[in-house]
């Protein structure tokens, strides 16, 4: 009787394993997927932003076909960052007023203020890809380890409002709109860096 039940046992512990297993296995490489893809799209977008705003200072005029292609790679690029962000979380929702910013200043603005909203949401993404990682760090450790991610979460909530206040604020993106001139904008972006350092 004893040896059925440790069977039993074994054989129940043995099932509930594997399919976390499996399941870890799985979440983990669609997270790692997803992470990439959105990592890739960050980076088109800010190229082609880049692009879009050479064409724009450059002797292209706004109504040609070349200005036109790229600005539709653009408007693409955004809506698959748009469906690839969660818009319930707010680092992903500042990422992509970020972004928004960005396409509106490759289309209306100075290159100062390209390089100012590219940067900005760079960094924001970094937190957006920050929280991915720790998320497939959390789900690949267990239940145990759930205090310990709790305070790291709370941690990185504190860190994510201290950005907010200090190199990654938002209002920086108000004052592209705001008619500062390229001087007061890189002068927004030095203090960002030096506030970083």
């Amino acid at each position: 009787m004893g040896a059925l039940i440790a069977a039993t046992v074994s054989a129940i512990v043995s099932y509930v394993v594997s399919r976390r297993s499996v399941y870890i296995n799985a979440v983990t490489a669609e997270r790692s997927k997803w992470i990439e893809a959105l990592r890739g799209n960050v980076s088109a977008f800010s190229g082609a932003a880049d692009r879009l705003s050479a064409l724009r200072s450059g002797a292209t005029a706004i109504d040609s076909k070349e200005w036109a292609t790229h600005a539709g790679e653009l408007h693409s690029l955004l809506s698959e960052l748009t469906l690839r962000l969660n818009p319930s979380e707010p680092e992903a929702r500042n990422l992509l007023r970020c972004a928004k910013r960005l396409e509106a200043a490759t289309r209306l603005h100075s290159p100062a203020s390209v390089i100012l909203a590219d940067e900005i949401m760079i960094r924001h993404a970094q937190w957006v890809l920050k929280a991915e990682w720790e998320r497939v760090k959390q789900e690949a450790s267990g239940p145990l380890q759930a205090p310990f991610f709790w305070f790291r979460r709370s941690r990185r909530r504190h860190a994510y409002q201290r950005f907010l206040a200090g190199p990654g604020s938002l209002s920086r993106l108000d004052q592209i709109a705001a008619g500062k001139t390229d001087l007061q904008l890189t002068m927004l972006r030095t203090e960002m860096n030096n506030l970083i350092e």
